[in-house]
């Protein structure tokens, strides 16, 4: 400070990664930084700009600008691209956080659990898909077969090896993949300064463990809690388990072979043993998952013995992963086998997952319908009486339907790798129970042909059958079926929508051309309520086909290739369209690793992701949540004890609303009372809906009270037109500019304030009517209105009752935030 009472505008975007640079309307170079760091920092316009413009005063009063950017932390690394390819993985983990409060405690921790092992499923269910592609179609099959390894010189020198020799070869990858993994789980998105106090009860401590898994109806949010973005030591065991499961089931899988078709005796007895230590370190993997105690959120339950135990499980595992190759590639004899056949294991594993999963699934459903008995009217809140508004979303299968939608998320690019890779090596086919008499056929025939009639099939493009799981085909057709309903689903939807009719005068008194604007905009912002419904609906078509199939075709499988709807053109045309999912993705993430703008619009999926900790699946992106509300809280704090008078005015848009919400309802301190401006607020229609147990109605009342003693400091402006923000509190209230019309103050008694879509002319000087040429305020819109600077004003009187120089201040010239 360079002397002079100040009021900071403390500024927080939302999505998207905002540089300081556009929050400010200023060139990077004149910025300076006051706290943070590349990640997440607080950004302020060169000293002197301002003093040119507001000098300091010993008597008076100036306003400041100060913006937080914290858009590095989910954006500026490279590595943050990569985990799209492991969405699934965030999937399952948010859905922990979208979990109702609980009526009923030993149901709502049977379903943790569930989600839990789901999550380590979905690990496995990425293992199994590498499998497939690398041990099974490259390396089994296609380098078996002279003409399908031809031309494609690594297989073509793993083909001259024995086949357990190229299994332990294949693994090695497969292994990298899951220490790559165990490294990146491990990041943080950035390290508040560690407390060094001993007790559990400091404001600001990060010595204790964070609340429980389990929230009980009626209890207050978790996220009041100060521990609640602690270290949590389960998250290190859990990703311990997942390590160790991981590498068990691999090594079982390549084992799987010696002991099918290795030579009887010694050897086969060995690989038999093996297989069963592999499977017991497996077994105890999920015997950990499943224990709450072990695993569950929630702290050190197990005692400092145990932990070590289960972190040094799985370095036990990669020791028996590295024995198992090295018996594999030297000790076993497995014949080379004379046509292709899936590898031993494989199938059965597939399949046997496939069960398990299902079962869980199964299992979550019921298990939240049991935790929510008696939780009376379907559209309040669970503790919150009959708070209008704030019925969960899916009647609060949320949670359930999110795991339902990863779990076939995961398996659509299971199958694109797999149909990928035979494709490019070969073509497809699907063994049934007894497939191998065309294949015999063929087989003799090439092998009893000349060399001039191998090299005429080598010019007419023949390629070799490669066998991939029935299951592939399954999902390849009900993900077609789906996406046929899909688009016919959003286009009924779209025709059905229909904005609001204006509800003001002057909003009905403007001119037919603006009235259409904002009526498709309306209508447009409707969709996001449709949402939910539709993805679930989706879902449940896509699993329903997919029991449906199963039923039809697993106790027969011969009868799956002599099916009329999995035969001809559909067959072919429906196993394109998982392959140009995966392909689509992997560009994506190749472009976005190497472009930080893209992966900007990227980071829009991580901003809500990832403001949750892990707590289900802990191989996730790392969560920004208690870094950013660590540094709001440190930095006001700060600020209101500088030596210079300070008072802070926090001002948060969209995704930022939900970290400022989160951050006071931590501020219990008499001297945290701190204004709030939100605008383009999701925290009632995305995150009290969604998230029930955290931003649920009771948790929003109690910010609301918080925020009113010793007076009312909260206002939320809100349009129609936004598809993502809305009203918290009231709907009902509208700011219009009018003669006789109330002032904006009106805002701190109901604390919502709905204003007009399109801005109005020119109030300031008698025009009251719409602006025909004025833009729709939609989602980002809200900087430039002239209720947004209003607002301000009014809050920055409750801290300040005198006038205060605002020449400072600037509207940011990006509407991208």
């Amino acid at each position: 400070m360079t002397g002079g009472k100040t009021v900071v505008e403390l500024r927080v975007h939302g999505v998207s990664g905002t540089p300081p640079e556009v929050m400010l309307n200023c060139p990077v170079e004149f910025l300076d930084q006051v706290g943070g760091d590349r990640d997440a920092g607080f950004f302020r316009r060169a000293t002197w700009i301002d003093d040119a413009v507001s000098p300091p005063s010993p008597d008076g009063w100036r306003r400041r600008m100060e913006a937080y950017s914290w858009g590095g932390l989910t954006s500026r690394r490279a590595s943050r691209a990569v985990w799209l390819l492991f969405l699934p993985f965030s999937l399952v983990n948010l859905a922990h956080w979208m979990l109702p409060p609980a009526r009923h405690r030993r149901p709502a921790a049977v379903v943790v659990a569930l989600l839990r092992l789901l999550a380590l499923s979905f690990t496995l269910t990425l293992l199994l898909a590498m499998a497939v592609a690398v041990l099974d179609i490259a390396l089994w099959q296609c380098a078996s077969v002279d003409f399908c390894r031809s031309g494609w010189l690594p297989l073509e020198w793993l083909g001259y090896l024995t086949p357990g020799a190229r299994l332990a070869i294949g693994a090695l990858p497969l292994a990298a993949v899951i220490v790559a993994l165990w490294l990146l789980g491990r990041q943080e998105a950035g390290q508040a300064a560690p407390y060094e106090g001993p007790a559990c009860d400091d404001v600001f401590t990060a010595a204790c463990p964070p609340p429980g898994a389990v929230v009980h109806a009626g209890e207050r949010s978790p996220l009041a809690d100060t521990t609640f973005w602690n270290h949590d030591d389960s998250v290190a065991r859990m990703r311990a388990c997942h390590v160790t499961a991981w590498t068990a089931a691999l090594a079982a899988l390549v084992l799987a072979a010696p002991v099918a078709h290795g030579d009887p005796g010694r050897s086969r007895d060995v690989s038999a043993v093996l297989l069963g230590v592999n499977l017991g370190v497996l077994a105890m993997a999920v015997g950990a998952t499943a224990w709450n105690r072990a695993t569950g959120r929630g702290g050190d339950g197990i005692g400092g013995a145990l932990h070590a135990v289960s972190m040094r499980l799985r370095w036990v595992a990669l020791i028996l992963l590295g024995l198992s190759l090295a018996w594999l590639g030297l000790g076993t004899r497995i014949p080379t086998p004379n046509l292709p056949t899936f590898l031993p294991g494989l199938r059965g594993s597939i399949y046997a997952l496939l069960a398990v999963q299902v079962v869980l699934l199964v299992g979550l459903f019921v298990g939240t319908a049991l935790s929510m008995r008696g939780s009376g009217r379907s559209d309040a809140a669970p503790g919150s009486g009959t708070t209008p508004g704030y019925g969960m979303t899916l009647r609060g299968f949320t949670a359930a339907f999110v795991s339902l939608l990863g779990w076939l998320i995961g398996g659509g690019v299971s199958v694109g790798v797999g149909l990928s890779t035979a494709l490019i090596l070969g073509r497809v086919e699907v063994t049934t129970i007894a497939p191998a008499e065309a294949m015999a056929k063929r087989a003799a025939t090439l092998a009893n042909a000349t060399a001039d009639f191998v090299e005429k099939m080598h010019a007419m493009s023949m390629r070799a059958p490669l066998i991939v799981p029935p299951p592939y085909v399954w999902a390849s057709v009900a993900t077609l079926l789906v996406l046929f309903v899909a688009v016919a689903a959003v286009i009924r939807v779209w025709r059905s929508a229909a904005g609001t009719p204006p509800q003001t005068p002057v909003e009905a008194a403007a001119p037919r051309p603006v009235l259409e604007v904002i009526r498709r905009a309306r209508a447009a912002a409707t969709l996001t309520d449709a949402g939910p419904a539709l993805i679930a609906g989706l879902a449940a078509l896509a699993f329903g086909i997919l029991v449906v199939m199963a039923v039809l075709f697993f106790p027969d499988l011969h009868r799956l290739t002599r099916s009329a709807l999995l035969s001809g053109g559909i067959s072919v045309i429906a196993m394109f369209v998982p392959i140009a999912l995966v392909a689509g993705l992997v560009v994506l993430v190749l472009r976005a690793s190497r472009n930080r703008q893209l992966r900007r619009a990227v980071s829009i999926l991580w901003d809500v992701i990832t403001f949750w900790p892990r707590a289900t699946h802990p191989l996730t992106p790392p969560s920004y949540g208690g870094r950013t509300v660590w540094d709001l809280r440190t930095r006001m704090d700060a600020l209101v004890h500088d030596p210079q008078p300070t008072r802070v005015v926090l001002i948060a848009h969209s995704q930022g609303t939900v970290i400022a919400a989160a951050t006071l309802m931590q501020c219990t301190r008499a001297d945290e009372h701190y204004p709030l401006l939100t605008f383009g607020a999701p925290l009632r229609r995305l995150y009290a809906r969604n998230f029930p147990a955290y931003f649920g109605a009771s948790a929003m009342d109690e910010l609301r009270a918080r925020l009113a003693r010793p007076e009312p400091r909260w206002i939320n402006l809100w349009a129609l037109t936004d598809p993502i923000g809305s009203w918290v509190f009231d709907p009902g209230p509208v700011f219009v500019q009018e003669p006789s019309g109330p002032d904006l103050r009106m805002a701190l008694a109901t604390v919502d304030c709905r204003i007009l879509d399109v801005g109005q002319r020119d109030p300031q000087h008698g025009d009251y009517a719409v602006d025909p040429e004025g833009a729709v305020c939609g989602h980002s819109g809200f900087w430039d209105r002239a209720e947004y600077t209003m607002a301000v004003e009014v809050l920055q009187t409750i801290v300040v009752d005198e006038d205060v120089d605002s020449n400072a201040i600037a509207a940011p010239v990006d509407q991208t935030m």
